[in-house]
């Protein structure tokens, strides 16, 4: 699963501003973020199928997945919601021209899904929503994303207003966007440690730390919850900037930084 706060703005020095939450089982193995072999995308990684839930790309491409084959650990060796993230960033077409090519893939696929999907091209200024709402049924929803505040959660879709979670990182992430107004930022992991670690609300917070019985029935009880925090900035003069607070194998945190210009 995961939710996501973004600012997809038309003005201001800051065209795109986000904040990730990943959650996944404990037993996932899913790896930091790093550059791939040419040293273009950046995402981390699902070890098991070699797909991701966010990356971006110094081309100026970015996409970030919630779905729910994580909450049921689903997670299929080559195949799954996760790999479109990199099918987009390492392809040429549009937002839109992938959306409709999503789409017609579901038609003929046979994979019970349910996720939601965001691909964006800086240069061209354009955001698409990719939403698969039911898993029994191969409909797919795109629309264009407007300038503004967003969230994005993996049963809500864009802008819920009926997940309390949702509600509340909508709220924080707001008021945290005005108060910025077009000042210079802070240190992106300032930013992120406002509100985006923070456990407190259970199951509403925003940072899910729980134990409970893995769906599997094989692993008894594990812990399910956040394992990363991705802040990103997209400036309007081109330069990126990109930090992952992350757990690492021994349970402990971990967190880096990245910066660099779209080229």
């Amino acid at each position: 699963m995961g939710i996501v706060a973004f600012n997809w703005a038309e003005g201001g020095n800051n065209q795109l501003m986000l904040l990730m939450n990943r959650d996944n089982w404990g037993n996932r193995v899913i790896s930091k973020a790093s550059w791939n072999r040419n040293g273009q995308i950046l995402s981390g990684q699902c070890i098991y199928n070699k797909g991701t839930w966010f990356g971006t790309s110094k081309r100026g491409r970015v996409a970030f997945l919630v779905n729910t084959s994580l909450l049921l650990d689903r997670v299929k060796a080559n195949s799954g919601s996760e790999l479109y993230p990199l099918h987009f960033l390492e392809g040429d077409m549009s937002p839109q021209q992938f959306a409709e090519i999503v789409k017609q893939h579901e038609q003929h696929s046979n994979e019970r899904l349910v996720y939601s999907l965001i691909v964006a091209d800086m240069t061209s200024n354009s955001m698409v929503h990719i939403r698969k709402p039911e898993a029994d049924k191969s409909n797919v929803v795109i629309e264009n994303v407007t300038f503004g505040v967003h969230t994005l959660s993996s049963y809500e879709g864009l802008d819920s207003t009926e997940s309390p979670r949702d509600l509340r990182l909508s709220g924080l992430f707001s008021q945290m966007i005005v108060n910025l107004g077009n000042n210079p930022l802070p240190p992106l992991r300032d930013i992120a440690g406002k509100f985006m670690y923070d456990t407190e609300g259970e199951r509403d917070a925003v940072c899910l730390e729980t134990m409970d019985e893995h769906p599997s029935g094989n692993l008894d009880m594990q812990r399910y919850g956040t394992t990363s925090t991705t802040a990103l900035v997209v400036k309007h003069t081109r330069e990126v900037m990109f930090f992952e607070r992350f757990m690492d194998t021994n349970g402990g945190w971990d967190k880096h930084d990245f910066n660099f210009n779209i080229e």
